[in-house]
């Protein structure tokens, strides 16, 4: 009994000591996290913005809750687009993205700004692919950042069902002639033995983003 005992104490002794550690890391860096994910944010407007807009904030309600949601336009002459984040859950993690419509919701860009999922599979949705060699890759212009996968959903409808095709191989290695075939068909590739992170995304895009884009358009 004395023996449970001690180690119930030591059990609760490491427990709290623990989780004092955890707050004292939460409040050292949580300053850090918000500013970087804010520089994330406006990199993923960059990136998915076409280029010449004027870009402004706003916030739009929800009928949800009485939430409200913060988006952007990019305005160049008559023209308008949307942008505005979506997060939705993956296959180990929640993947935070970024897209821009028209205003029939066309995308024009998509950047993933954060995700968790499983190394050489679904955290793919951010690969970024590279044709330099390491020898001749430094002191050079910096190269497109968008990632193949983001890349593939321009020209995509959130109004409409979006295919994922699982036997054409993965979008990056299709030619022109494929991938027109693609977009004929409202439809994407999946990236190779991770599915569940591809439709994920997809999912967000025919459910969430359908009804963000109705709420900015009122």
């Amino acid at each position: 009994m004395i023996d449970q005992l001690k180690m119930i104490v030591v059990l609760t002794l490491i427990s709290c000591v623990a989780a004092l550690l955890i707050a004292f890391t939460n409040a050292k860096t949580k300053d850090r996290i918000a500013r970087q994910r804010v520089v994330v944010q406006q990199e993923a407007l960059l990136q998915i913005m076409p280029a010449g807009v004027t870009v402004a904030e706003n916030k739009a309600p929800l009928s949800s809750a009485n939430d409200t949601l913060t988006y952007w336009t990019g305005v160049a002459g008559s023209d308008t687009v949307y942008a505005f984040k979506v997060a939705t859950r993956g296959y180990s993690s929640t993947i935070n993205y970024m897209i821009c419509t028209t205003a029939e919701g066309v995308i024009t860009g998509m950047a993933v700004m954060e995700q968790n999922e499983t190394p050489g599979l679904g955290a793919r949705v951010q690969e970024v692919l590279s044709k330099r060699l390491i020898w001749n890759g430094l002191g050079g212009p910096k190269e497109k950042t968008a990632s193949w996968f983001s890349e593939q959903f321009k020209g995509i409808s959130i109004n409409q069902p979006i295919a994922i095709d699982k036997t054409a191989g993965e979008w990056h290695g299709l030619d022109e002639k494929g991938r027109r075939r693609l977009k004929d068909k409202n439809g994407i590739t999946a990236i190779t033995g991770s599915t569940i992170s591809t439709r994920a995304i997809t999912n967000g895009l025919s459910t969430r983003a359908k009804t963000y884009l109705k709420a900015i358009r009122g």
